[in-house]
């Protein structure tokens, strides 16, 4: 940017905020390529710690819950436990009978109390590690507002609006040209707007159709408006296919 354009913009000379005289040095750092590592790593932001309490908060829900609601109260465990899970396990015996590991699966309450074992010490272990960093981060006095992660929380409603969108326009328009008409969009809505680009997505939208309807015949609505407006003969194929 040249001199006399700065001064078109700024009323005094003195208020520029950098030397003109010299070439311009940008202090935002290169970009760098995105190594697979990076995407992985794990780095806890300034809202943290209430996404962390969140988390614990519905962790600890399901493990109240769970002693009601999966079954535990109606169990069938005899007195001796033990000869009980070795047998349900496939460990152990019982008169002369051999079942098979993983029978105890079948009962309803065994794959949410495992899932419990996991949830809830991550969930706890998770607040504590939140909990050390905001006090770190507070001791020299670096943000911790979770406006920003809940702006991005919010900003993700946005495509559960579509998604919603395109469960109701399917019954009207049919599978094919509700995902061409989705897909298209959400490729642009993305940012890829060039000719190309929305070619690849009408390509892409286009073959998902083929794959999960024409060859998975993955079950649609046995009724829908555009395609009542074809022929019968058109329209069984339609139904059938697209």
């Amino acid at each position: 940017m040249t001199k006399p354009v700065l001064d078109d913009l700024l009323l005094f000379d003195e208020a520029l905020p950098f030397d003109t005289t010299g070439a311009f040095k940008s202090e935002c750092p290169p970009d760098k390529k995105v190594k697979v590592e990076n995407l992985f790593k794990f780095n806890r932001g300034h809202g943290d710690l209430p996404v962390s309490i969140v988390a614990a908060v519905i962790a600890m829900f399901f493990f109240v819950a769970f002693w009601t609601q999966a079954g535990w109260l109606d169990r069938d465990i005899p007195i001796n436990a033990g000869t009980y899970f070795a047998y349900q396990l496939g460990l152990a015996d019982i008169d002369g009978r051999v079942t098979r590991f993983g029978r105890i699966l079948k009962q309803s309450w065994v794959v949410p109390m495992l899932c419990l074992l996991v949830l809830v010490p991550a969930a706890l272990w998770n607040l504590r590690a939140s909990f050390k960093v905001n006090k770190w981060r507070k001791r020299f006095m670096l943000p911790t507002s979770a406006y920003f992660e809940l702006t991005k929380y919010a900003a993700a409603l946005e495509f559960v609006a579509y998604f919603i969108g395109y469960t109701l326009l399917v019954p009207w328009l049919g599978y094919l040209v509700s995902t061409m008409i989705f897909g298209s969009f959400l490729t642009w809505r993305l940012g890829y707007r060039t000719r190309t680009w929305t070619l690849r997505g009408v390509a892409c939208s286009f073959a998902i159709v083929i794959v999960f309807r024409t060859l998975l015949q993955i079950k649609t609505p046995g009724s829908i408006w555009l395609y009542d407006q074809l022929p019968s003969a058109v329209r069984a194929f339609m139904l059938t296919y697209f």
